[in-house]
This record gives structure tokens, C-alpha cells and sequence, in this order.
């Protein structure tokens, strides 16, 4: 099925590079300058990614965050930022967006993250079959069983983890690759029943990272993204039991 994206930009110049840009790779690229405009489009339009900068000449871009969000099937939202304004990506993830991309971008960095935040779109319909609610997690020999709240090292070996700790990893591993904010991590992910309080996120980030850093290398599967949050940086599948 053919993917529409938006490009809401109120710089006509940017516009212009980033819906060729995007045209030259064989997507659908519709243009606008203000809010108005684009409620117009998705009057007539359906899109399924609206690239939104966060400069508009008639809106603030997150009152344009807020408002897809509320629409009845929202788009996906990815954030274009200038590299000063690096609050307003912060918030914006917090609001609901799904990426981010910082101008001046690289255009293979950018279209390779556009057709991921389409992918991970696609994937979180309504209709998709239901999760497994209690998934077991394995990423460079590690384990992390969801039902028993367990971790196990590469060795077999059982690492404790706090209440915290276990809902700040699952949170992580659930999204592998993904830059999620302290927010999202204090959220968990859709299938956990509680949640860490705001002040345990980084103290949990800190512990995990000391008990992963026991085996090689896994002090560094947890990558801080500088004001805007954490990545877990690794392939993670989920395994049966």
C-alpha cells in the first residue's frame, strides 16, 4: 500500500529539499507551510507520517503534536528539529512522537529512519495479533523472562533485579534501537501492570548498566542520548521458553 508522508515545514526551502528528497526515493511527499494547511490535506488525505518541524509561522509545533494525536487514526510523528532547539524534540517524545531527526540531516540517515518509523507504525495496528503478555527476551546471551521477572546472564547465572530495575530493562529491551525518554521508560511497556517512580528512572539506568557490565561489553548496551534519553543498543529477540 502505497505511504503518504507530510512534510509540515513553514521554511518553503526546507520544504521543497526534504519532499524532493524524499520523492527521489519513490515515496509519496505532500507539502505544507501552516497548520492550516495540512488540516486541510488530512481533510482530504489519509497520510501515514507527518514530518513535523517544530517552527510554524501560525502554530507551535507541539500543539501540532497534540492535535494528531487526538485525530481518530493518527499518523506517525517525527520531530525535525534545529540543533538549538533540542527542548522542544525532548518534549515532543514525550507528547507521543516517534522520532526525531535533527537539521542539518544526512539524507540516507534520514530515509532510513522515515521507513522505520512507517515499519514500527505498521506493526502497532489495532488488528495486529495479540503479544505474547509474558515474553522472554534474549540479547547477546542474556535473558530476561518477563513471567518470573528474572535475568540471567550469559553464563546461566541469576542476576537480581529491583522492581525498578526490571521495569526500566523490560522497557528498554521491548523497544530495542529506539531512543525512549525517561518518561517512556517510566511508562513501561503496554503489557506492564506498574511503573517505576520519575526519580528511579536514572537510578535504575545506573544499576542495570553496572550488573550488565559484570560480562563484556554489556555496559554498554544502554546508550544515553544527551537530552533526550536512552537506547538499547543491540539486537534482542523474543524466544520461547
Amino acid at each position: 500500500m502505497e505511504k503518504r508522508i507530510l512534510i509540515l515545514d513553514g521554511d518553503p526551502v526546507a520544504r521543497h529539499d526534504m519532499t524532493g528528497l524524499l520523492s527521489g526515493y519513490g515515496l509519496t511527499a505532500l507539502g505544507a507551510g501552516t497548520a492550516r494547511e495540512m488540516e486541510q490535506i488530512l481533510r482530504e488525505t489519509q497520510v501515514n507520517l507527518v514530518m513535523l518541524d517544530m517552527v510554524l509561522p501560525d502554530a507551535s509545533g507541539l500543539s501540532v503534536c497534540s492535535r494528531l494525536l487526538t485525530l481518530p487514526s493518527p499518523p506517525a510523528i517525527m520531530v525535525v528539529s534545529d540543533s538549538g532547539e533540542e527542548c522542544d524534540v525532548v518534549v515532543g517524545l514525550e507528547l507521543g512522537a516517534d522520532d526525531y531527526v535533527i537539521k542539518p540531516y544526512r539524507p540516507r540517515e534520514l530515509l532510513a529512519r522515515v521507513r522505520a518509523v512507517l515499519r514500527r507504525h505498521d506493526d502497532g495496528r489495532p488488528d495486529e495479533p495479540a503479544r505474547d503478555a509474558n515474553p522472554v527476551f534474549s540479547f547477546d546471551g542474556w535473558r530476561l523472562n518477563v513471567a518470573t521477572q528474572t535475568l540471567l546472564d550469559p553464563r546461566g547465572g541469576t542476576v537480581p533485579l529491583a522492581t525498578a530495575e526490571f521495569l526500566v530493562l523490560w522497557a528498554l529491551v521491548d523497544r530495542p534501537n529506539q531512543v525512549l525518554t525517561r518518561d517512556e521508560l517510566r511508562q513501561g511497556p503496554p503489557d506492564a501492570h506498574a511503573r517505576p517512580a520519575p526519580q528511579q528512572v536514572n537510578v535504575a539506568i545506573s544499576r542495570l548498566r553496572s550488573k550488565l557490565g559484570r560480562v563484556d561489553g554489556g555496559a554498554y548496551l544502554i546508550r544515553t542520548v544527551r537530552h533526550v534519553g536512552y537506547i538499547f543498543a543491540t539486537r534482542v529477540d523474543r524466544v520461547q521458553e
